[in-house]
């Protein structure tokens, strides 16, 4: 029996359909995983350049032309499978580009790197170990044989000089948010200024707010003997505390808050308030679904979207579905934020 597109790009990338799914899932996850793939090889594309035969050369192409290409293919497979549009174009989300959102967490987790001139360039080859026989891919050799998870290329057989923990390779702390918060504020302590303006704008983190995260911002310190983050805008957060009716602030880096590192903090002040954030992993015979309450910090973040693909459209943060073989990494990752994992059968 002949088989559809979307079914020979499946078996290019070892990607069978998962039980718990429909089809258009299926396809929209395949689609997902191949322009991931496309993107690095997209990459390698070279232009010629110069006029007399000693000054030939091979530049690289910019972004953009791996953007717009890797575009081009993907809209040519949206014209045949129409019903999978609206999981990369959300119809309350207008104007995304998905290619180029798929191009930039490729470089927010490293499978590519910056080059000159707007270029960008496949990293030099490292291997995270997921099992004994699952190792994923960072760098040139992502055409070897293999299998796909999220935007991730998994292989089984590598160099051993080549290997790191993944946590390591994704530079996720070893201790977990609580301890990151009491060691942060600790190295502080010293750098609090009081505030004598408060901005209209200043909001406090409720660390007993039962909400997500994005609703559990109050206008005035909820309790003014602990220790919170506070939000002016979205380029400037730090801690606040009150004492003796003045308000005491500590702001946060630049790197802290492109990170969203900001999330961390948040998760530690949850637990240090024994107010946990939970996430429920509903487990199937083929597939596990992760569904969280608030968005994970940059790093996590990142790490889920090598090892799994979002659920409701390409935007999304806080659900997941990936293969149960990834479990044991996302249990790991969840419990060092001090999450609650909540497993379901």
């Amino acid at each position: 029996m002949r088989l559809e597109p979307h079914e020979l790009i499946a078996q290019g990338l070892g990607m069978p359909p998962f039980s718990c799914e429909d089809k258009y899932a299926y396809i929209a996850r395949i689609l997902y995983s191949a322009i991931s793939e496309w993107t690095k090889a997209a990459v390698l594309d070279r232009v010629l350049e110069g006029g007399e035969l000693q000054d030939i050369k091979y530049a690289q192409y910019t972004k953009h032309h791996v953007t717009r290409k890797c575009n081009t293919i993907l809209l040519t497979y949206l014209d045949i499978y129409p019903d999978v549009r609206r999981w990369f174009y959300p119809e309350d989300k207008q104007g995304i580009q998905p290619t180029k959102i798929i191009q930039e967490r490729l470089e927010f987790s490293g499978s590519l790197v910056s080059g000159p001139d707007n270029t960008i360039q496949l990293p030099p080859d490292k291997y995270a170990k997921i099992t004994n026989n699952l190792y994923l891919l960072r760098g040139t050799a992502f055409g070897r044989e293999g299998k796909a998870y999220g935007l991730g290329w998994y292989v089984d057989g590598i160099s051993k000089s080549d290997i790191y923990p993944i946590e390591e390779l994704f530079l996720i702390p070893q201790i977990d948010a609580k301890a990151t918060v009491l060691e942060y504020n600790k190295l502080a302590n010293s750098e609090y200024t009081p505030n004598t303006t408060i901005s209209d704008a200043r909001r406090y983190f409720d660390p007993l707010s039962r909400r997500i995260f994005s609703e559990s911002w109050e206008e005035s310190l909820p309790h003014p003997w602990e220790t919170t983050v506070y939000r002016n805008n979205h380029d400037d957060y730090g801690f606040a505390r009150q004492e003796k009716g003045i308000i005491y602030a500590h702001a946060f880096s630049d790197h802290i808050v492109k990170l969203q590192e900001v999330r961390r903090f948040m998760y530690g002040l949850r637990d240090l308030n024994h107010n946990p954030e939970r996430a429920i992993i509903t487990t199937y015979g083929d597939a596990v679904k992760i569904k969280l309450h608030s968005a994970l910090p940059g790093r996590e973040e990142t790490l889920f979207y090598l090892i799994a693909w979002p659920v409701r459209n390409i935007l999304d943060r806080t659900e997941f579905i990936t293969s149960p073989i990834f479990l044991p990494i996302i249990t790991k990752i969840l419990k060092n934020l001090n999450i609650q994992v909540i497993q379901n059968a």
